[in-house]
């Protein structure tokens, strides 16, 4: 017991978060802020601190009692602002500071400015305060290294009570801070800027500081963030056969001036550094040199050396060695590693493997060629596509002037995977939301040329591709044929009816081998794609995706031309040795072929053609404004200026332009702004080429901020606009703003303006992103040469914004007035309402469900909400002519729809599902009286009712109907009905609820509750996290919701045990006091595990997904990498969202990955639809499921087969329960590792004729029983060691880490050695064969297996016969114990007590039974007839299972009771005893038992059982 309390009281003290003194320390000081303000700070950067001290006053609760302030700035002399006792409060004290505080400049003498402030602030008394309770702190702010020394002054302030602190920016000396400061009270920030993000920090500092004793270590380790886009692990790899020493310097100076663009130190930028020739030298890893100084200091050490170049060598020693964790690396924190190779000639080994290798581990290679280094080399060894990661320089002398646009290629490349992925990603997947229905084709090369590593690729590149897409009927359809000299179908286009089926089908395909022939493979598509068409109801596009690695042995260019005259859009990819003509060739022109070097260019590869193909369907019937804002400054010049133009030409070219679609206008700026064309005048693409033609450069300075201004009236209805459409303004410039740009684009934005900025390498991406207001709508290129590369992806993203796209979960009801006063014509105007509606939203039974009713006089349903599950179904329902006439009841209609707001006709309202109500009209209701009272029942059952009046409708009517004006829509005809198209879209996009892919979740949400988040942003989080549970199905228990906040400490708010309704879990939520103090994210990581564990109704071990979202307002001020790494072993998955000032460089360490970390500006942007959505989708889509994978062979022991004959000839139980127990095998569920990862299972099938049906694995599916079903055999098989053999051949790499089975079923050994059996399973174990079962055919005989069979864990006395209850079952959980130890590395695995059986059956069809003689009974012994009955039913012996000794009908009245009598029997004579077996493997441990000294007594031997089963025959029923 006294051990025990020790340790209690240890594990509290180590997570106290105060010092646990036994009195408490002081909670209020005397605080001087000594500020540097010399010209090596600036007058620019003194607005910056000025700003800091104000917000670090801000957070300070002034008063004579509580928090004194003094200020004084210092140069070379000090300035004292005003005294501790000179502001008794707060806002005077600001006031000050905003109108008299202001710049000295000087020279920096910082020792005289300690010395002075310790006379002016600290020699007298403390106006009467006791030194104890109110500690003197002075805050020192230093910009440089001081003229004069610090270290005496400094310690005379320590020695009299002073605690310091001393703050360093921009080029302020490490040493001195450190010989300033108390203890580790110092600060280092790269430049004035980041004071506004450290201001957070200052004021938890000083309480820190307050309550320091000295010997104590300051608590709180604050973070300071890293400088913007240099968070990295950046080695640089160079040739160091550089030739003069000239070209060593110029090698070192451009080394130098990279390394200080960088923000060198260990938690932000490191550096490494490696030389080779002949060999490879590593001059410094990652973790050695941390500093700036330092880094410099290595580069020193490069010399001119003679030798070889083996670049290979080198890149593979980067790759093993200087990448590694041990060395520095921070992959596994998800920090970008970047590789720059500078080299001016060839390399004399191979680097294509080697560098493959390299970025496979995530590493971006930049090649730096210095004329004379082979081209297409530096293209296999820099990462996709080439033009951007490979330079081209004349020599060393270029480097140290290129430098400048390097620093911004690197800033780029790491702003690109920290800041934007994430956001990237979500805008891909929302972009091609519009390509709902279209039959996509891979043909794929699988010839020899491909090594298996990259056919694995391959793979992975189908696998990106279609992962953009919704699979299924009526949607996205895919099929794939592999091809070398001959092809292979892998799926038919109809295949896999979901995304998870298909991905299944595309892991399956196995590599073919052989020769390139393209052509022939594209006719052999042609045939397949003709075929397929016929099956497709309606017309959708049709794309092929093309992949080869090398040229073709035959003609490909007809073969192409004919797909194409079918309607068939061939996209190229070539990799390699591919031909770029016959690339060309193939697609039909160079805008639809990508080419890489390598195969893993796919992962870049995919965005390319994802792009191009979700642009047709995503831009169609586009309805825009587009404005563009040229730069026509002197700095781009008439060479540049023309390459402008064509770029903007090319973008118009891609999109529709006319009069009811997109409008485009043109403005050029420069000191000054010039119209060329507004958006109402030309509507045509020649028109609008014309006039760019027509543009002249304006050849003067950069005012963007004025063109920005000026720009704004252009997007209103007086200069063209048009009300109700989405507007764009496409920026493009290449030089930096020479005014401020930050509040004109915030006016643009804040009337709804989306802005794209287009900048070259002289723009400032700082300024482009203030632009934007969003990272994602920054493009920046490195010259005007490359803009053309950005051109697929701006129009994409155009074209993804231009209108709302989620509508993937609702259930809407339209109803449409047919009265007399519509005609034909304005009928289909009112219907194409209805259908482009329709089109947009994801139609299905458990997505969007879509019912109508038309009135006139009486109401009529057209159909109901669960009436149809597609989209087609429903168009063409609606499509369907019918007659108008009549009168208006609109009121008798909206009362009508009650009914088809109920479960029974197909409504989800009682799932929560948001329910959506679209009346069109077009005139006065003649039951007006009652129509508010209707529509009002209906909207307080919570649907949401939106009228659309047409001409002569009332508007008055309208709102009574919508009860919100907002909600209403008039228009003056039926042809105006397309102007509401989007503004209908964006209501429904707003009420749906967004679709969640898993079916299962544990998540618990973790608020950040603490001091940094006031109590109106809590309330917007908690409100936040209460309206996302809309979007999940938690009723079920399938999905569990939790939720914790954290602030000094930890609070578990909600178990995932909780059994609340959904109204009680929203007010829990919604209720919830703020736990307040500083924010310690770190202790409570540690604890909220807890949340997850079963006690708390945490699923894992059931491997249910577990996801923690963290929702927090600052960066953690503790290394919480300990913490989250039990996390993720724990198979949580973490997401991460920042509201406010925050770094995501700072939220990396906690989630590993940049694409689960979202940010957002302020806590209002928690309120927007599409951010709620946006979590829902992170939550269930970026938490990826990793399957485990398991192979099964079966295979069939039939030996009484004859040639000819099919395969279940003879055994009709085989046949009758095969397809059930594959079914059962098929669906193992998921293994308890890494939460939500499903056991993918594949079958073969190895027959006694491989010709007829080849063994494959694949999913099974009901199909290929079928097609057993009409395999006949070439004679007898034996089950013998050659027949286990050549299953395991079946196994293409038995090497794989994944479940591998054989399952046969055999009709026995026959004469077959046991022993050859036993040594051959012995082989096939040792060989990586995880389990060999055997089901016996003969019911009579099936315990002779036992000797070689294994895999059964506990069961291993258990024998296998068809038709044994359960089999299905039994087999299931014998492979699911393999799949744990194959995926988890556990021996076994625990079952849950069985189900209940299911709900009685329906009554099976009569069977004809006749006994003429009613009292009596029925023996039965293999058949035998007893006396009393002339007719013998047709029991045959074999159908009866062993141990049957008889079975006796007994007749009673009008029932006949039949009774099966068992006997287990007889044991048999002992055989010899068996060898020993192998060693197994160790046992779990077991719980511990009571303690106890009482011997149990020994239990008597039991009895003989007999078991009697009774059935209750009702002869009426025979």
């Amino acid at each position: 017991m006294k051990s025990l309390l020790i340790i209690f009281v240890l594990t509290l003290w180590t997570e106290t978060l105060a010092d646990q003194s036994p009195e408490p320390g002081p909670e209020y000081a005397d605080v001087v802020f000594l500020v540097d303000s010399s010209d090596h700070l600036g007058t620019k950067s003194f607005p910056l601190v000025k700003a800091f001290i104000h917000k670090t006053v801000s957070g300070l609760p002034v008063d004579a009692h509580k928090y004194r302030v003094a200020l004084a700035q210092y140069s070379d002399r000090l300035h004292s602002e005003f005294q501790l006792a000179t502001f008794k409060s707060r806002n005077p004290m600001l006031n000050h500071l905003k109108k008299n505080f202001g710049f000295l400049g000087g020279s920096l003498r910082t020792g005289h400015a300690l010395r002075e402030a310790h006379r002016t602030f600290f020699s007298a008394p403390a106006g009467g305060r006791d030194k104890k309770q109110f500690p003197p702190i002075l805050v020192v702010l230093a910009s440089a290294q001081s003229e004069d020394d610090v270290e005496e002054a400094s310690k005379a302030l320590r020695e009299d009570g002073v605690r310091i602190v001393s703050v360093g920016l921009q080029s302020a000396s490490e040493e001195e801070l450190k010989a300033m400061a108390t203890a580790r009270f110092h600060f280092n920030l790269r430049s004035a800027r980041d004071l506004d993000a450290f201001s957070q920090n200052m004021t938890q500092i000083i309480k820190e500081a307050t309550q320091y004793r000295d010997g104590a270590a300051p608590h709180i380790p604050f973070p300071v963030a890293c400088q913007k886009d240099s968070l990295a692990d950046l080695i640089f790899l160079v040739d160091e056969s550089v030739g003069t020493k000239q070209n060593l310097r110029n090698l070192q100076n451009f080394l130098r001036n990279i390394a200080a663009s960088m923000d060198v130190r260990y938690n932000c930028t490191r550096l490494g550094l490696m030389s080779y020739s002949d060999r490879t030298n590593t001059i410094s890893l990652l973790n050695s040199s941390t500093t700036q100084y330092e880094f410099q200091e290595q580069i020193q050490k490069l010399s001119v050396q003679a030798g070889k170049s083996n670049a290979g060598a080198a890149i593979e020693k980067m790759r093993l060695e200087a990448f590694s964790e041990s060395s520095g690396s921070r992959r596994a924190q998800g920090v970008p590693q970047i590789a720059v190779l500078v080299t001016h000639r060839p390399s004399t080994d191979e680097v294509r493997d080697v560098a493959i290798q390299l970025r496979l581990q995530d590493v971006t290679v930049f090649g730096m060629n210095i004329q004379g280094a082979d081209e297409t080399q530096l293209e296999e060894i820099a990462s996709y596509p080439p033009r951007q990661m490979v330079s081209m320089l004349k020599s060393y002398a270029d480097l140290e002037t290129y430098s400048k646009n390097f620093q911004k290629k690197l800033r780029n490349e790491i702003w690109s995977q920290i800041s934007t992925r994430a956001e990237q990603m979500d805008l891909d997947r929302t972009g091609c939301i519009d390509t709902k229905e279209a039959d996509i084709y891979f043909l794929i090369d699988g010839s020899t040329s491909i090594q298996g590593k990259h056919f694995e690729q391959i793979k992975e590149f189908m696998l990106a591709v279609t992962g953009m897409f919704s699979i299924g009927p009526d949607k996205v359809q895919v099929g794939a044929v592999q091809y070398s000299h001959k092809m292979r179908v892998e799926f038919y286009i109809n295949d896999n009816s979901n995304n998870v089926n298909l991905k299944n089908a595309i892991l399956n395909i196995e590599q073919l081998q052989g020769n390139t022939y393209t052509g022939e493979a594209l006719n052999f598509m042609l045939s397949i794609i003709k075929e397929d068409k016929k099956h497709r109801t309606s017309q959708v596009p049709c794309y092929l995706i093309v992949l080869t690695d090398g040229r073709s042995a035959d003609d490909v260019l007809e073969p192409a031309e004919r797909l194409r005259a079918e309607q068939v859009t061939i996209h190229a990819v070539g990799i390699g040795e591919a031909n770029k003509v016959q690339l060309q060739q193939i697609a039909g022109g160079e805008e639809r072929v990508s080419f890489g070097q390598n195969f893993d260019s796919l992962r870049s590869i995919k965005n390319e053609v994802v792009h191009r193909i979700c642009t047709e369907k995503g831009c169609e019937d586009m309805k825009a404004d587009i404005m563009f804002l040229v730069d026509s400054s002197g700095s781009i010049g008439h060479e540049n200026f023309g390459k402008m133009k064509t770029f903007m030409k090319s973008l118009l070219a891609k999109i529709q332009i006319g009069p009811d679609r997109t409008h485009i206008g043109v403005i050029q700026f420069s000191d000054k702004t010039r119209e060329e064309f507004q958006l109402n005048k030309y509507f045509t693409q020649n028109e609008i080429s014309d006039a760019i033609d027509r543009m002249s450069l304006i050849d003067e300075n950069t005012l963007t901020g004025n063109a920005l201004i000026s720009v704004d009236q252009y997007f209103t209805p007086a200069r063209g606009a048009r009300i109700g459409v989405k507007k764009f303004l496409i920026l493009i410039t290449d030089g930096e703003a020479q005014d401020a740009v930050r509040d004109p684009a915030k006016a643009l934005r804040d009337k709804g303006v989306v802005i794209f900025s287009v900048g070259v390498y002289g723009a400032n991406r700082t300024q482009l992103e203030e632009i934007s207001g969003d990272g994602n709508l920054v493009f920046q290129v490195e010259n005007f040469d490359d803009l053309k590369t950005i051109e697929s992806k701006l129009i994409f993203r155009v074209c993804t914004l231009h209108d709302c796209k989620n509508i993937k979960v609702l259930d809407i009801v339209f109803v449409l007035d047919h009265s007399g006063s519509i005609n034909t014509q304005e009928q289909e105007n009112m219907m194409a309402l209805t259908i482009h509606l329709v089109k947009k939203a994801d139609v299905g039974s458990d997505r969007v469900r879509i019912g109508a009713l038309k009135y006139s006089d009486y109401p009529e349903i057209l159909f109901h909400l669960g009436k149809y599950s597609n989209r087609s179904s429903v168009i063409e329902h609606l499509r369907r002519r019918r007659d108008t006439g009549g009168n208006t009841y609109t009121a008798r209609a909206l009362d009508h729809t009650n009914i088809m707001f109920t479960e029974e006709y197909g409504s989800r309202i009682q799932q929560n599902v948001k329910q959506m109500l679209i009346v069109i009209t077009d005139g006065a209701s003649h039951d007006r009286t009652l129509l508010n009272e209707t529509a009002l029942k209906l909207r307080n059952r919570g649907i949401d009712i939106y009228a659309v009046g047409v001409g002569p409708a009332d508007q008055l009517e309208l709102e009574a109907m919508a009860g919100n004006k907002s909600k209403t829509f008039h228009v003056d005809n039926f042809n105006k009905l397309e102007d509401i198209y989007l503004p209908l879209q964006e209501s429904m996009c707003i009420n749906a609820h967004e679709w969640c892919d898993i079916q299962e979740a544990d998540v618990v949400f973790f608020c950040d509750g603490s001091d940094m988040v006031s109590n109106s942003e809590f309330v917007t989080m908690t409100t936040f996290v209460s309206e996302l549970i809309d979007h999940f199905n938690i009723q079920n228990q399938k999905i569990k919701i939790g939720l914790a906040q954290f602030g000094s400490g930890f609070q578990k708010i909600i178990e995932l045990k909780n059994s609340l309704t959904i109204p009680e879990l929203k007010t829990q939520i919604q209720s919830i006091p703020k736990s307040k103090g500083f924010p310690r994210m770190d202790l409570a990581l540690k604890k909220v595990k807890a949340m997850f564990d079963p006690s708390s109704g945490g699923r894992r071990n059931a491997g249910v997904p577990q996801t923690l979202v963290v929702i927090t307002s600052g960066d953690p001020y503790y290394d919480v990498a300990d913490e989250v790494k039990i996390l993720r072993n724990l198979g949580i998955c973490v997401l991460v969202w920042g509201i406010g000032n925050i770094h995501k460089e700072q939220l990396l360490p906690i989630t590993g990955h940049s694409e689960k970390i979202v940010t957002l500006q302020d806590f209002n942007k928690l309120m927007n639809v599409d951010v709620k959505k946006r979590m829902v989708r992170e939550i269930c889509q970026s938490c990826g499921k990793t399957n485990c994978f398991m192979d099964i062979v079966v295979g069939f022991d039939i030996s009484t087969h004859l040639r000819g004959q099919p395969l279940f000839h003879g055994h009709p139980r085989l046949r009758s329960y095969l397809p059930g127990i594959l079914e059962d095998i098929s669906s193992i569920g998921r293994v308890s590792c890494g939460a939500g990862s499903d056991v993918q299972v594949n079958v073969a099938f190895k027959v006694n004729n491989d010709r007829e049906f080849p063994a494959k694995f694949q999913i099974y599916q009901k199909a290929i029983f079928d097609s057993l079903l009409q395999v006949t055999v070439n004679g007898p098989s034996h089950l013998n060691a050659q027949f286990l053999q050549s299953l395991w051949d079946t196994f293409k790499d038995q090497s794989k880490s994944q479940g591998q089975v054989l399952l046969i079923f055999s009709d026995g050994l026959g004469g077959e050695s046991e022993i050859m059996l036993e040594n051959q399973s012995d082989r096939l174990r040792e060989a990586g064969l995880d389990a060999l079962l055997v089901v016996s055919l003969n019911t009579t005989a099936h315990d002779e297996f036992s000797s070689f069979e294994f895999g059964k864990g506990f069961d291993y006395m258990t024998h296998l016969t068809i038709g044994m209850r359960e089999l299905g079952k039994m087999l299931s959980q014998y492979l699911g114990n393999v799949a744990e130890k194959t995926c988890c590395c556990t021996f076994c695995k625990c079952s849950g007590t069985p189900g209940p059986y299911g709900s009685r059956g329906l009554q099976a069809a009569k069977v004809p039974f006749r006994c003429e003689t009613h009292p009596g009974c029925l023996d039965l012994v293999g058949g035998t007839k007893a006396k009393g009955c002339t007719s013998q039913p047709s029991l045959d012996a074999d159908e009866i299972a062993s141990g049957i000794y008889f079975v006796r009908f007994l007749w009673s009245n009008s029932e006949a009771h039949l009774l099966f009598f068992f006997f287990q029997g007889s044991p048999g004579s002992r055989g010899p005893p068996g060898g020993y077996g192998e060693k197994g493997f160790p046992g779990d441990p077991g719980n511990p038992g009571q303690n106890s000294n009482i011997k149990g007594q020994k239990g008597s031997k039991g009895e003989q059982g007999r078991q009697v089963i009774e059935f209750i025959l009702h002869t009426e029923n025979l």
